[in-house]
């Protein structure tokens, strides 16, 4: 009797059983959830086992509802929208950095460059990433070996 059905035909059907099983589970129990996420107001938010002050989601929602989490939350926003101004700086120097050296540019003209490009992000200027940044700075130099700066140096690029 079951010598007709062979196992790639019986590993699809077991497939597609669980799939539609969580696929049943997910809209019966969190179609809520699922609209958020969709409708783009809920972003998924992952949480490893590191954390052992595991709160549940409506905790978390309480939590910031409160009125003293208001500032909280801006400052929040800022540093995401810093943490943003970085991901940009550092894609940005590095295409520059590859373009100087493709280019052959000066010494002199690369830093004038860069104090240029750091000019375009005040905000990582003034925030604990521009040591980071600095660091970077030199590094990428250094793979590249056609210029090379000292981090004091990469630190004046920023006044």
């Amino acid at each position: 009797m079951f010598t007709n059905i062979s196992w790639g035909n019986y590993i699809v059907v077991v497939i597609l059983l669980l799939a539609s099983w969580y696929l049943f589970i997910g809209f019966r129990f969190y179609f809520d959830d699922l609209k958020e996420l969709i409708s783009g107001k809920r972003k998924l938010q992952f949480r490893g086992f590191e954390n052992p002050n595991y709160q549940d989601p409506q905790t978390e929602q309480n939590y910031q509802e409160l009125p003293e989490t208001i500032s909280d939350q801006t400052s929040l926003e800022e540093f995401d929208t810093t943490f943003q101004d970085v991901d940009a700086l550092v894609a940005r120097l590095k295409s520059f950095i590859t373009d100087a050296t493709k280019k052959k540019l000066v010494k002199k003209e690369f830093t004038y460059y860069l104090q240029l490009l750091l000019r375009e992000f005040p905000s990582v200027k003034n925030s604990p990433f521009s040591s980071s940044v600095s660091e970077l700075i030199v590094s990428e130099c250094d793979k590249l070996e056609s210029i090379t700066l000292t981090l004091k140096e990469a630190e004046a690029l920023w006044e």
